[in-house]
């Protein structure tokens, strides 16, 4: 395949560089999604960081005011991008073996818990749960190739 250029004299155009455009078409929907989550958390109160899995998920214990247990949990099998609210307020990711335990203390009425998974090329299934007080309050299921599942629960204060 030839192209031509703006100055009249024609290239030839290697498959690889015709093949790219595709490539990024199918790039676009896991781009935008990925964009979508971003901006509803942070719309939600979550900052965003990104820090390597020392096996803590979520021990330190700086709060403002009063706490609610919370617990993560993904089932399934394989590998999946996992992440979580922190104690620190920030939204930590992981790439972490399925199945995956976390958990928090997470400042009440502050932002939600959340815990969201992406599964990779290879797909699959896996489910994500979020638990306050030791009872389930959501979960959400991903299924195939870059499979995406989000589970949120508000910590709402309770009154006297």
């Amino acid at each position: 395949m030839e192209t031509q250029t703006a100055t009249g004299t024609e290239t030839p155009e290697s498959d690889e560089t015709a093949a790219a455009p595709a490539s990024r078409r199918r790039l676009r929907p896991l781009i935008f999604a990925s964009a979508l989550l971003c901006a509803a958390l942070a719309a939600a109160g979550v900052l965003f960081t990104t820090h390597s899995d020392n096996g803590n998920h979520g021990a330190d214990t700086k709060h403002h005011g009063p706490t609610t247990p919370v617990a993560y949990q993904i089932t399934g099998h394989g590998t999946a991008q996992i992440s979580y609210a922190a104690p620190d307020g920030r939204l930590h990711t992981v790439s972490a073996q399925l199945p995956w335990r976390g958990g928090a203390d997470l400042t009440t009425g502050g932002a939600p818990a959340v815990v969201s998974i992406v599964l990779g090329k290879e797909g699959g299934n896996a489910s994500c749960s979020v638990s306050l007080h030791g009872k389930v309050v959501q979960q959400a299921t991903a299924y195939g190739s870059y499979g995406r599942a989000n589970c949120r629960a508000p910590l709402a204060r309770t009154t006297p």
